[in-house]
């Protein structure tokens, strides 16, 4: 296959992959979250200019099929993150060796949850100027679609529900779109690396670093959530939830390294996921970790040297 018809059919496939979320059908809005992947597969294979240039194909596909709006959903919630994405990890740098040092991943995370959160800020303004804020918004929001798919559910139960999902929606949803988008990654990356067409190599848990700006980003968060009422506090508040990603992450890269000083790695880790997917204070205290990984550097004190940090 020519390289032009890839980088075609992979922007081809990535808008229809999108639309299909437009059906409302369960299957197909589970095979939308797959519209990223052709993108990765396409910039990680043959380079960033080919993935913008399939995300150009989409884009315009997006706008044939849907209109402008559905062209803008295309662009903020697929085209332009993974371009972000395949953009900042095919960046290198010849060190003093003359070996070629690679963008960290984890860098690349942390653009992508600092991506999330100023379209948070950005919605959330916009919201304003229009006289409603985000919370109100987002509880109008999820009114509606109970009242849709549940129209027989009571008043009562109702209310107890949006108290419980409005809270930290706009968080929860951002974390959401950041598991499809670098799943999509990694899942390309795997790919091409298995085929032997990869620009850059896979990665590994003991590469895990993260730049120090996210963490005057968590703080920042977390000072506006604490310090702010109303919806200054909720906008922080699920900020502190969008940045607590790329943390979170590096949790789990820290309990993969120490897994492996232990001869049951396997079993542990098994054990270590089904509690992480059982309890929120496990999740919680793996953010933890990571932040103290950040800060103190648990890998350097407990298993040798650290990696070499990026501050890109």
């Amino acid at each position: 296959m020519s390289r032009h018809l890839f980088i075609a059919l992979g922007g081809i496939a990535s808008a229809v992959l999108s639309i299909a979320f437009a059906t409302g059908k369960p299957s197909m809005i589970m095979l939308a979250n797959l519209a990223p992947l052709p993108l990765f597969l396409v910039g990680l294979g043959y380079g960033a200019k080919a993935g913008f240039l399939a995300g150009a194909v989409g884009l315009t596909l997006s706008a044939g099929m849907g209109g402008l709006v559905a062209a803008g959903m295309y662009g903020l919630v697929h085209a332009l993150p993974s371009g972000l994405a395949f953009r900042q990890a095919l960046l290198q740098r010849t060190d003093d060796k003359g070996q070629a040092t690679w963008y960290p991943l984890g860098a690349v995370l942390c653009w992508l949850a600092a991506f999330a959160g100023a379209l948070l800020v950005v919605v959330a303004l916009v919201r304003y100027e229009q006289g409603e804020g985000l919370r109100q918004s987002v509880s109008s929001y999820l009114e509606m679609v109970l009242r849709v798919v549940w129209p027989v559910l009571a008043e009562t139960d109702r209310n107890e529900i949006l108290a419980e999902m409005v809270p930290f929606f706009p968080g929860a949803a951002a974390v959401m779109w950041l598991a499809v988008v670098v799943g999509n990654g990694l899942l390309a990356l795997a790919i091409l690396t298995r085929s032997g067409r990869n620009v850059r190599p896979g990665p590994t848990a003991k590469d895990m670093v993260l730049p120090d700006w996210v963490s005057w980003l968590m703080v920042a968060a977390a000072v506006v959530s604490l310090l702010g009422s109303g919806d200054v506090e909720y906008i922080g508040r699920n900020l502190v939830m969008i940045m607590a990603v790329p943390f979170f992450i590096l949790g789990t890269a820290v309990v993969h390294g120490l897994a492996r000083r232990v001869r049951a790695r396997q079993p542990l880790l098994v054990v270590f996921y089904v509690v992480l997917f059982m309890s929120g204070w496990a999740r919680m205290a793996v953010v933890g970790l990571g932040l103290i990984e950040q800060w103190v550097g648990v890998r350097r004190r407990v298993a040798g040297p650290d990696p070499v940090r990026e501050d890109e």
